[in-house]
């Protein structure tokens, strides 16, 4: 079978591999599609990320073959499925830390989405692998497990009551999925975003797209909430620039997710006192855990989801050198390789 390997920064080729053979309580899959993550960018083109790496997760396929002793699956079944599963039992998984979990972390699919087939592992295949409906095509599939990112995301965020401001920094796919989660909080949100086009994307999700280059989103957002602030600001590109602007944006007693951060960006300088004395909440969130995969499964099957709008290219498994080079240049808003 073929599969897409990255053994250096930069690089990503196409190489023959033995396809898997399940083994008890495991399933081959056969991908239908793959989405690429802004993590698979990261990876691939950040040079301190230890290489090879692998890359890949967001799947949706269908049945190849059944391990023993699995049931309720069919060979030809579509389903989607995630990467990682929590053991249950361990101190972080007794706290809800879900994806703090050892066994979560070293947990996988293998070798890779972007690959012609995947074998989904006997803990993943009882956790993560969730049938789809005929009536999902495969370009909304691809959402399962980011939208759930994101649901984990604001299920760690203090209660948002109706009325309250949000404001989602970045208006790439994963700005857009929090944009269409708050669409349905009765929240008024805005998105801070350099490209037009994105801001345009936005609005049809129900927020107000702001360049921060060209208006002074402080100042529209102090009038849009009396003068108190958002409650809750969404950093999905967080760098020192954004925090600091984050921090402008944000009310007394109010909230700083961080859900994006690059290796390169880690550094950013906050005022200590100022989130002392004004109690401001920073917490961050970034991979979901099973039940969330299913709560955004059933927000998927309903036509307010319909995120396949959102897949501006796709392509097949040999031309995946080009979709993350124009992922990455930010030239589409989400890639989608089709093995």
């Amino acid at each position: 079978m073929r599969t897409a390997v990255c053994e250096e920064t930069g690089k990503i080729t196409i190489v023959e591999a033995s396809r898997p053979e399940p083994g008890p309580g495991e399933l081959l899959v056969r991908v239908q599609a793959c989405g690429v993550c802004g993590t698979d960018l990261l990876k691939l083109y950040t040079p301190t990320i230890t290489k090879p790496v692998q890359l890949g997760h967001e799947v949706v396929g269908t049945v190849a073959a059944i391990g023993s002793g699995v049931h309720g699956w069919s060979i030809g079944q579509r389903l989607a499925l995630a990467h990682h599963a929590p053991c249950y039992a361990c101190h972080f998984c007794r706290h809800g830390a879900y994806s703090m979990c050892p066994t979560f972390k070293n947990s996988n699919i293998q070798p890779g989405g972007f690959s012609e087939y995947v074998l989904l592992p006997a803990p993943l295949v009882g956790q993560t692998a969730l049938a789809i409906p005929d009536s999902i095509p495969d370009e909304r599939a691809v959402f399962v497990e980011p939208l759930a990112c994101c649901i984990r995301a604001l299920k760690r965020v203090p209660a948002l009551l109706a009325g309250d401001t949000v404001v989602v920094v970045g208006a790439g796919a994963i700005g857009v999925l929090f944009v269409a989660l708050l669409q349905h909080r009765a929240v008024q949100t805005f998105a801070l975003e350099l490209r037009a086009d994105r801001r345009a994307w936005v609005h049809t999700w129900g927020a107000r797209g702001l360049d921060p280059t060209q208006s002074d989103p402080h100042a529209i957002v102090q009038a849009a909430t009396h003068g108190r602030g958002a409650d809750l600001v969404v950093l999905t590109v967080a760098n020192a620039t954004t925090v600091a602007q984050a921090f402008a944006l944000v009310r007394d007693g109010g909230t700083l997710l961080v859900f994006g951060a690059q290796p390169t960006d880690s550094l950013a300088t906050i005022d200590l006192w100022d989130v002392y004395r004004r109690e401001v909440v920073v917490l961050s969130s970034y991979s979901p855990s099973p039940a969330d995969l299913h709560e955004a499964l059933h927000l998927l099957c309903q036509p307010g989801f319909a995120f396949e709008r959102l897949v501006t290219l796709q392509l097949p498994l040999e031309r995946i050198a080009e979709g993350m080079a124009r992922g990455m240049r930010q030239e589409v808003l989400k890639v989608v390789i089709r093995p």
